[in-house]
């Protein structure tokens, strides 16, 4: 079984969206840029927040989007 470990929203402004995802979860990003942060919720989910400008490739959605991120055990179970 595959189980989802990240998140990775695309944002108009980075740091003005780890602001309100903050103030909203209750803590600080592990880690912020100002292309980019990283929250890691108590359950262990990473959510990142990533600007969609310079992103290759280039988010397709029109409203938004993201990523989702599994943790495999190896290349092979990719494959």
């Amino acid at each position: 079984m595959i189980e989802s470990n990240s998140i990775l929203l695309f944002v108009t402004d980075a740091p003005k969206s780890a602001s309100f995802y903050g103030q909203l979860l209750g803590q600080e990003p592990v880690e912020a840029s100002p292309t980019f942060a990283m929250f890691i919720l108590p359950s262990g989910l990473a959510l990142g927040l990533g600007s969609k400008t310079g992103v290759e490739p280039a988010p397709a959605a029109t409203g938004g989007g993201c990523d989702l991120g599994f943790k495999v055990a190896t290349a092979d179970t990719v494959d």
